[in-house]
């Protein structure tokens, strides 16, 4: 629904002198209120009110109060009553209580986009993944490891599960194109190997890159050279029409239908990214080099410990399948520690590998116990993995802390999971645990955990191609070719 409303200052609950009644166009829909002070820009709301789990009030003749739930509070006066009641049904319909309502839910497969031709590329250092644009937010289309593998001889590359083959591994290197960098802070792109890796996704897609505009998810804070050299390859090697590249954490935060919240993300290592209306609080920011990888190393531990073996790159492949198929996170470690002294056999569980082409001799039935939850509990608890760097838990409210005061208790309600390692059955239960014994009895913990984070800055990166502002947040071929690298400064 849209139209004309009359509005109060957001937060003001009284007419004045000062602060009076202003008419305003309004629309309603995806669980957000828009207004605009120009009803000719409807690309470029003044403002939005995010309805989910808000509340909305009959306040007398005609008017509206709308609390968000989030510390926000706007007054709305209709026209006539008729405009009233269509409104007031409007936003009921909007208020989702059950938070995981507002996620964004992916079409497994959909129409591609009438109007727009953006290939999207969400380059992770472990998975890519790609499509192209449709109508509706939608899975990716390709999703293959981030894997290379260099001919020793002929330097010749392949990329992806190709890479794997064993009769291309024994003659190859293998090297991964995207990996974070000895400091932690940043990751390092292979630049000679990405026209080899962007043009296997764009043969995959069967798309010319030519015709199209390309949306990048990329990891947290790459430097502005690498930026630069990745727009200037798109658009004078491949000849894309324009190209937008985006933060991963932001991009994930879009597809919980939110612009504020810390993304909590843990792949190959852990990050977790607080975000105040759409903007990074850089304070609050935290990397470590733990992560997915560190559980799958210590659960190879465990199972060497079982008298299994698992040491090539490929192995390590069927560790990552074990951890996935059979750990989990305890409620209470020490407990579940006890138990398992007390009775080991009932925490055995055995993952069947007989579905993989597995050399003769190999595990076909891999028995694991206390591994299970050992392995997973240093990602709340690093001394269980020898570390002295700070736990998960306390980075996560060392982050809350960094934001703003007045938005502390949104944060806290705000929590959004990202990446496969969080898939971890007991992962959210503990986290929110232990989040809520560091704050005060007061304030609610919520941890938002759709069930499509695997691919949730795949789907952001839909949400953000989709907005009519699109166009005007990419470098298009035209402005790259004027200004060159000092393109990148309309990207903050």
């Amino acid at each position: 629904m849209e139209g004309y409303l009359e509005k109060l200052p957001i937060n003001k609950k009284k007419a004045t002198l000062l602060k009076a009644w202003k008419r305003r166009y309004f629309k309603v829909e995806n669980g957000c209120l828009y207004y605009y002070d120009n009803i000719h820009h409807k690309d470029r709301p003044s403002a939005m009110f995010q309805l989910g789990g808000g509340q909305v009030t009959e306040l007398g003749p005609r008017t509206l109060g709308i609390d968000d739930g989030r510390g926000h509070y706007l007054m709305l006066r209709c026209p006539s009553e008729q405009e009233y009641n269509g409104w007031h049904q409007a936003l009921e319909s909007q208020i989702v209580h059950d938070s995981r309502g507002r996620y964004v839910k992916p079409a497994i497969m959909a129409n591609p986009h009438p109007d727009r031709n953006v290939v999207i590329i969400d380059l992770g250092s472990r998975s890519v993944r790609a499509g192209l644009l449709c109508d509706k937010p939608s899975m990716p289309q390709v999703f293959f490891p981030n894997i290379a593998a260099i001919n020793k001889e002929t330097d010749e590359v392949v990329y992806g599960m190709l890479a794997w083959k064993p009769e291309i591994r024994e003659k190859s290197q293998l090297v991964y194109p995207v990996k974070s960098s000895k400091t932690v802070d940043k990751f390092n792109i292979d630049m000679s190997l990405m026209p080899g890796l962007l043009e296997h996704i764009f043969k995959m897609l069967d798309v010319d890159p030519v015709q199209f505009w390309v949306m990048v998810s990329t990891p947290q804070n790459l430097s502005t050279k690498m930026k630069q050299d990745l727009v200037n390859m798109l658009i004078e090697e491949f000849s894309v029409c324009g190209v937008k590249l985006e933060n991963q954490a932001l991009l994930s935060l879009y597809s919980y239908n939110m612009q504020s919240g810390v993304v909590v993300d843990i792949g190959d290592r852990l990050e977790i990214v607080p975000v105040t209306e759409g903007y990074i609080v850089e304070g609050g920011v935290a990397r470590q080099s733990y992560g997915g990888t560190a559980v799958a190393e210590s659960l190879n531990k465990t199972l060497t410990e079982l008298k299994y073996s698992y040491f090539t790159d490929v192995e390590q492949l069927l560790v990552r399948h074990i951890m996935e198929k059979s750990c989990y996170v305890a409620s209470d470690f020490k407990e579940e520690l006890n138990q398992y002294n007390e009775d080991p056999a009932s925490f055995q569980e055995t993952v069947d590998l007989s579905a993989f082409d597995l050399p003769q001799g190999c595990h076909k039935y891999v028995r694991t116990d206390l591994g299970r939850f050992k392995s997973s509990e240093g990602l709340l608890n690093t001394e269980v993995w020898g570390l002295d760097s700070p736990s998960l838990p306390k980075l996560l409210h060392a982050a809350i802390q960094a934001c703003p005061m007045d938005s502390r208790r949104e944060m806290c309600r705000s929590i959004c999971l990202s990446g496969g390692t969080t898939l971890l059955p007991g992962f959210v239960e503990r986290l929110r645990s232990q989040i809520s014994q560091m704050v005060t009895s007061s304030v609610t913990v919520q941890i938002h955990a759709s069930p499509y984070r695997y691919h949730s800055a795949y789907i952001g990166a839909c949400i953000l191609a989709n907005l009519p502002i699109f166009h005007d947040v990419c470098i298009s071929q035209k402005e790259w070719r004027d200004n060159g690298a000092k393109s990148i400064q309309k990207w903050p």
